[in-house]
């Protein structure tokens, strides 16, 4: 008969943890052109003096982590709930859900032709990838919720289960409607087509023509 010493099982248990832990550090994608809110927020957007984020004050709100907020798929019909969907739903990035007209860094850019790049840490088999941008009119002051937002996507991709190569920046050639202006948010969502989750990203944008 085979026994398991209490040091045997410890070791397991480290190595297990170990793997889990490096699955969520290298886990997954954040859209990196424009700069997502989450993006903004970490280490890897110092500006090389001041060395701290384009966006401040985020306490866990992706400083380490904007390529993890991942949760469920199916957008609008199920994903984050309402309120949350800056974070995914995820309390440690709870900071990214803060609303205001003035609380975070906007990307200038014009409507029409525009260049999208989301940067994966890891590939995953993809359903889809679709871009939303906020209504005119919405409510710049309360927290991302679904009446928000135009729920049709202005740009969206079809992959039908493909897998990206892994680490690469993958480009979409999209259209910002003509008739949005100033302060918009754009929720880009990276539908995966072997789980059940997706990956979410908010991109806080002034918009001119």
């Amino acid at each position: 008969m085979r026994y398991l010493t209490i040091s045997s099982i410890y070791t397991s248990m480290l190595g297990t943890l170990f793997i889990a832990s490096s699955f969520q550090v290298n886990a997954h994608g954040y859209v990196r052109l424009p700069e997502s809110r989450s993006y903004q927020c970490s280490v890897d957007s110092y500006d090389g003096t001041a060395k701290t984020p384009t966006n401040p004050n985020c306490k866990d709100g992706g400083l380490y982590e904007p390529q993890s907020i991942e949760t469920q798929k199916g957008f609008p019909e199920s994903g984050p709930p309402d309120g949350k969907i800056a974070s995914g739903g995820i309390e440690r990035f709870s900071d990214l859900d803060e609303q205001s007209p003035t609380r975070w860094n906007k990307v200038d850019m014009k409507t029409g032709a525009n260049t999208f790049i989301w940067f994966l840490t890891m590939a995953h088999s993809t359903k889809d990838w679709r871009f939303f941008i906020t209504k005119n009119g919405w409510d710049q002051s309360a927290a991302l919720t679904r009446s928000a937002f135009d729920l049709t996507p202005f740009c969206k991709r079809d992959d039908n289960g493909a897998m990206p190569s892994t680490s690469v920046d993958i480009k979409f050639n999209c259209n910002i409607p003509t008739d949005r202006e100033g302060y918009h948010v754009i929720l880009a969502t990276w539908d995966v087509a072997d789980t059940q989750n997706a990956f979410y990203q908010v991109i806080d944008v002034n918009l001119s023509k």
